[in-house]
């Protein structure tokens, strides 16, 4: 078999050369655009920061405990990207309980058997009594990398001995307009508050 092929007006191209044509046009074809859109995605905006803010509820019972409440930052596919702020009883004693909350401790285990990073260990704080708190995100991931400016999911989990299990779970849009946004509260955590703005 000839590895020449025949084309107008008589030219003749060789099959490889034929073959390599055809893969730059689809390579510019398909590719290209794929390219183009990674090459556009915008960073974090250092001048901003979104503030999570939320209120831990009062609930008159003499048995309850102080929550263990975690607040976290996930990407638009659910992955954990950053994590804000986790109040728990820290050691032995108040380990068997991290798993009340379900996601964050899923997430957090997942990232630690990934890249060794503990967040228990590096990030949480002991448990608070009801009342009101405040988390900022820098834009940052939990490997301190600067993320893209996108979708990403707000998450406020709280779980209570004699109590109950509750999450907030909130898409917002972080680019180049500020914005502010209240959430529907819950038993656990009775308000939140989201905003995006120029740093303080």
């Amino acid at each position: 078999m000839s590895n020449e092929v025949e084309v107008s007006q008589g030219r003749r191209i060789s099959r490889r050369s034929l073959l390599g044509q055809a893969g730059v046009f689809l390579l510019a074809t398909f590719a290209g655009p794929a390219l183009a859109l990674k090459t556009v995605a915008k960073k974090w905006d250092s001048s901003k920061e979104l503030v999570v803010s939320f209120a831990i509820a009062t609930i008159n019972d003499r048995r309850v405990r102080r929550p263990y409440v975690a607040v976290w930052v996930e990407n638009e596919q659910g992955k954990m990207v950053r994590t804000l702020s986790v109040f728990l009883m820290q050691g032995q004693k108040g380990s068997r309980w991290y798993s009340d909350l379900k996601r964050w401790y899923r997430a957090a285990t997942d990232l630690k058997e990934a890249s060794s990073i503990d967040l228990v260990a590096t990030v949480s704080t002991a448990t608070k009594a009801s009342g009101d708190y405040v988390v900022k995100w820098d834009g940052k991931d939990d490997k301190k990398a600067v993320v893209n400016q996108g979708k990403y999911y707000i998450c406020i989990e709280a779980a209570r001995e004699h109590g109950t299990y509750q999450l907030i779970r909130q898409v917002v849009t972080v680019g180049s307009t500020n914005f502010a946004q209240n959430l529907t509260g819950n038993v656990e955590i009775s308000s939140a508050k989201i905003e995006y703005r120029k740093k303080a």
